[in-house]
Protein backbone atom coordinates (compact mmCIF):
# COMPACT_ATOMS: atom_id res chain seq x y z
CA UNK A 1 0.00 0.00 0.00
CA UNK A 2 2.97 2.28 -0.44
CA UNK A 3 3.13 3.06 3.28
CA UNK A 4 6.93 3.07 3.00
CA UNK A 5 6.68 6.54 1.41
CA UNK A 6 4.46 8.01 4.12
CA UNK A 7 5.90 10.98 5.99
CA UNK A 8 4.60 11.04 9.55
CA UNK A 9 6.65 14.14 10.43
CA UNK A 10 4.16 16.38 8.63
CA UNK A 11 1.55 15.39 11.22
CA UNK A 12 3.48 16.93 14.12
CA UNK A 13 2.83 20.54 13.08
CA UNK A 14 -0.83 21.25 12.21
CA UNK A 15 0.00 24.82 11.17
CA UNK A 16 2.37 23.51 8.49
CA UNK A 17 0.16 20.64 7.33
CA UNK A 18 -0.10 20.04 3.59
CA UNK A 19 -1.87 17.04 2.02
CA UNK A 20 0.36 15.17 -0.37
CA UNK A 21 -0.91 12.12 -2.25
CA UNK A 22 1.20 9.10 -1.40
CA UNK A 23 3.18 10.99 1.24
CA UNK A 24 0.53 11.89 3.81
CA UNK A 25 -0.36 8.71 5.73
CA UNK A 26 -3.52 7.02 4.41
CA UNK A 27 -3.56 9.24 1.32
CA UNK A 28 -3.24 6.41 -1.19
CA UNK A 29 -6.41 5.22 -2.92
CA UNK A 30 -5.16 1.68 -2.33
CA UNK A 31 -5.63 2.29 1.42
CA UNK A 32 -9.28 3.17 0.88
CA UNK A 33 -9.92 0.13 -1.30
CA UNK A 34 -8.09 -2.11 1.20
CA UNK A 35 -10.13 -0.62 4.05
CA UNK A 36 -13.34 -1.32 2.13
CA UNK A 37 -12.35 -4.93 1.50
CA UNK A 38 -11.33 -5.42 5.14
CA UNK A 39 -14.48 -3.65 6.37
CA UNK A 40 -16.83 -5.83 4.36
CA UNK A 41 -14.88 -9.01 5.14
CA UNK A 42 -14.75 -8.33 8.89
CA UNK A 43 -18.43 -7.39 9.12
CA UNK A 44 -19.52 -10.38 7.04
CA UNK A 45 -17.24 -12.59 9.13
CA UNK A 46 -18.75 -11.20 12.34
CA UNK A 47 -22.27 -11.78 11.03
CA UNK A 48 -21.40 -15.37 10.05
CA UNK A 49 -19.67 -15.96 13.41
CA UNK A 50 -22.71 -14.62 15.28
CA UNK A 51 -25.28 -16.68 13.33
CA UNK A 52 -25.49 -19.45 15.92
CA UNK A 53 -24.66 -17.32 18.94
CA UNK A 54 -26.76 -15.00 21.07
CA UNK A 55 -26.24 -11.24 20.62
CA UNK A 56 -23.18 -9.95 22.43
CA UNK A 57 -23.66 -7.33 25.12
CA UNK A 58 -21.17 -4.62 24.35
CA UNK A 59 -22.59 -1.90 26.57
CA UNK A 60 -19.23 -0.67 27.92
CA UNK A 61 -17.41 -0.98 24.58
CA UNK A 62 -20.23 0.87 22.82
CA UNK A 63 -20.22 3.60 25.48
CA UNK A 64 -16.45 4.07 25.24
CA UNK A 65 -16.57 4.01 21.44
CA UNK A 66 -19.32 6.65 21.39
CA UNK A 67 -17.49 8.78 23.97
CA UNK A 68 -14.35 8.72 21.83
CA UNK A 69 -16.39 9.74 18.79
CA UNK A 70 -18.09 12.57 20.72
CA UNK A 71 -14.85 13.99 22.12
CA UNK A 72 -13.06 13.61 18.78
CA UNK A 73 -15.92 15.36 16.96
CA UNK A 74 -16.14 18.13 19.55
CA UNK A 75 -12.41 18.85 19.25
CA UNK A 76 -12.56 18.91 15.45
CA UNK A 77 -15.58 21.21 15.60
CA UNK A 78 -13.94 23.56 18.10
CA UNK A 79 -10.72 23.83 16.08
CA UNK A 80 -12.75 24.26 12.90
CA UNK A 81 -14.77 27.11 14.40
CA UNK A 82 -11.63 28.85 15.67
CA UNK A 83 -9.90 28.56 12.29
CA UNK A 84 -13.03 29.55 10.37
CA UNK A 85 -13.41 32.64 12.55
CA UNK A 86 -9.72 33.49 12.16
CA UNK A 87 -9.93 33.18 8.37
CA UNK A 88 -13.13 35.25 8.32
CA UNK A 89 -11.47 38.04 10.33
CA UNK A 90 -8.26 38.06 8.29
CA UNK A 91 -9.60 37.40 4.78
CA UNK A 92 -13.34 38.03 4.83
CA UNK A 93 -16.31 35.68 4.78
CA UNK A 94 -15.98 34.89 1.07
CA UNK A 95 -12.55 33.36 1.60
CA UNK A 96 -14.05 30.91 4.09
CA UNK A 97 -16.09 29.22 1.38
CA UNK A 98 -14.36 29.91 -1.92
CA UNK A 99 -10.73 30.91 -1.98
CA UNK A 100 -8.35 31.74 -4.75
CA UNK A 101 -5.31 31.74 -2.47
CA UNK A 102 -3.43 28.45 -2.80
CA UNK A 103 -1.72 29.06 0.57
CA UNK A 104 -5.14 29.02 2.23
CA UNK A 105 -5.35 25.34 1.32
CA UNK A 106 -2.69 24.40 3.85
CA UNK A 107 -2.34 24.60 7.58
CA UNK A 108 -4.50 23.78 10.55
CA UNK A 109 -7.91 23.93 8.86
CA UNK A 110 -6.83 21.30 6.36
CA UNK A 111 -5.12 19.35 9.12
CA UNK A 112 -8.51 19.21 10.86
CA UNK A 113 -10.06 17.99 7.61
CA UNK A 114 -7.38 15.30 7.49
CA UNK A 115 -8.11 14.29 11.10
CA UNK A 116 -11.80 14.14 10.12
CA UNK A 117 -10.76 11.85 7.24
CA UNK A 118 -8.94 9.55 9.69
CA UNK A 119 -12.00 9.51 11.97
CA UNK A 120 -13.98 7.90 9.15
CA UNK A 121 -11.76 4.82 9.42
CA UNK A 122 -12.39 4.63 13.16
CA UNK A 123 -16.14 4.93 12.54
CA UNK A 124 -16.07 1.65 10.61
CA UNK A 125 -16.14 0.01 14.04
CA UNK A 126 -19.79 1.09 14.32
CA UNK A 127 -20.77 -1.65 11.89
CA UNK A 128 -18.65 -4.27 13.64
CA UNK A 129 -20.38 -3.43 16.92
CA UNK A 130 -23.79 -3.72 15.25
CA UNK A 131 -22.84 -7.10 13.76
CA UNK A 132 -21.68 -8.43 17.13
CA UNK A 133 -24.92 -7.23 18.71
CA UNK A 134 -26.82 -8.98 15.88
CA UNK A 135 -28.55 -5.72 14.95
CA UNK A 136 -29.79 -5.23 11.40
CA UNK A 137 -27.34 -3.46 9.11
CA UNK A 138 -29.14 -1.72 6.28
CA UNK A 139 -27.54 -0.94 2.92
CA UNK A 140 -27.49 2.79 3.68
CA UNK A 141 -25.32 2.14 6.74
CA UNK A 142 -22.80 0.13 4.70
CA UNK A 143 -22.83 2.62 1.86
CA UNK A 144 -22.48 5.67 4.13
CA UNK A 145 -19.46 4.34 6.01
CA UNK A 146 -17.73 3.24 2.81
CA UNK A 147 -18.40 6.29 0.67
CA UNK A 148 -17.67 9.00 3.25
CA UNK A 149 -14.03 7.90 3.39
CA UNK A 150 -13.71 8.44 -0.35
CA UNK A 151 -15.68 11.69 -0.19
CA UNK A 152 -13.41 13.28 2.43
CA UNK A 153 -10.32 11.96 0.62
CA UNK A 154 -11.59 13.74 -2.51
CA UNK A 155 -11.94 17.03 -0.60
CA UNK A 156 -8.31 16.83 0.47
CA UNK A 157 -7.05 15.69 -2.92
CA UNK A 158 -9.07 18.33 -4.79
CA UNK A 159 -7.62 21.06 -2.56
CA UNK A 160 -4.15 19.58 -3.15
CA UNK A 161 -4.63 19.60 -6.93
CA UNK A 162 -5.87 23.19 -6.80
CA UNK A 163 -2.83 24.27 -4.78
CA UNK A 164 -0.33 22.82 -7.31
Amino acid sequence: MYSYSWDYSQLTSPNEFSWSLGVTPFSNLAVIVSAWVAYFAVVMGCRKFMESRPPTSLRMITAVHNLILCVWSALMCAYGIVDFYSRWKSRGIGECFCTSDENALKGRLFYITYIYYLSKYYELLDTVILALKKKPIIFLHWYHHAIVILMVWSWLEDANMYAR
